[in-house]
């Protein structure tokens, strides 16, 4: 099928890296319709006709989010992916490529999971919700596959992270939520306050990079097998805060808040496949990459340009 390519999500964190790769591309927000109800999501795409699709959309949170709405999560985003897919399904769009999470994987203490690992066991109970949603949308999308013989797939990025995230420190995924608190510590003159121990092990992916893979993928006749987006093994929280603190000039205490979640201690992920799918692929370090998510928070936190201290929504479909 000849159309234009499709980006559900089109408004979000990886959504928004993508329109300045593919500014050609139709990039649809909760604006124009509600993806939970199916009739919306047929709608939509039998009037724009895609040749190609990239499924975002989502209802996300970070850590406390994921367990004060595991249910919310599952079921918004099992009718989120459902909906979209069965509209794709039914119009006969035989490219698809959706992004799954590293919450839909089993973890385990002696070794990193892969993708052969992804239905083998449970995944961690403090954001099953959302992880067995995104195990659903990986059996959708290989059941279409290979009934029909498409080329659907999915992507299995870490942890995303840079300009346009949610930067709410209660709500936010860790990046987003540890630079605002930084921020917020060195505009007031009080300590910068990181949740859980310091001592998680964490593993973090720059969003332009996936999004550059994200648009290769759909130009591809990938198999439907996910493919896990790993730069590296990780680094603990404490680390990743000192980093933020030094691209944030910030040279005050931090200090560890073991009242507050951290979720699994360990949550490592390595791919089999990627080096031999994407071989020309580059990563960001990380040290360049929360220069540029501090930078660009710093010049939206001072212009006044669409962020305020905490205002932002607890979960969006972008």
């Amino acid at each position: 099928m000849t159309g234009p390519l499709l980006v559900t999500g089109g408004t979000g964190l990886l959504g928004s890296a993508i329109r300045k790769l593919r500014p050609d591309a139709i990039f649809l927000s909760r604006t124009d319709g509600d993806l939970r109800d199916r009739s919306v999501a047929q709608r939509l795409l039998k009037d724009i006709r895609p040749g190609q699709i990239l499924h975002l959309a989502g209802v996300v949170g970070g850590v406390k989010a994921n367990a004060a709405n595991n249910s919310r999560f599952f079921e918004e985003n099992a009718l989120i992916n459902t909906a979209v897919l069965s509209a794709a399904h039914s119009l006969g769009i035989h490219k698809l490529v959706s992004l799954l999470s590293s919450c839909a994987f089993p973890l385990y203490p002696d070794r990193a999971t892969t993708e052969d690992d992804l239905q083998a066991a449970l995944p961690y109970d403090g954001n099953a919700g959302y992880g067995y949603a995104k195990r659903m949308l990986d059996l959708h999308t290989r059941l279409v596959a290979k009934e029909e013989g498409w080329n659907w797939t999915t992507l299995t990025p870490v942890t995303l992270y840079g300009p346009q995230d949610s930067f709410d420190p209660e709500r936010g995924h860790v990046v987003g939520s540890l630079i605002n608190r930084c921020w917020a510590a060195k505009t007031s003159g009080t300590p910068f306050v990181v949740w859980g121990s310091g001592r998680a092990v964490r593993q973090f992916v720059f969003v332009d990079d996936v999004a550059k893979i994200a648009v290769e993928a759909v130009q591809r006749n990938l198999d439907a097998t996910t493919t896990i987006i790993a730069p590296d093994a990780g680094i603990t929280i404490q680390t990743l805060a000192e980093t933020i603190a030094a691209a944030m000039d910030y040279t005050g205490p931090l200090v560890f808040d073991r009242t507050q979640p951290e979720g699994v201690l360990v949550k490592r992920l390595r791919s089999l496949s990627f080096s031999e799918r994407f071989p020309d692929s580059r990563f960001t370090s990380l040290k360049s990459g929360l220069d540029v998510t501090v930078r660009w928070f710093l010049d939206h936190s001072l212009s006044g340009n669409g962020l305020s201290n905490g205002s932002l929504p607890l979960c969006h479909q972008s």
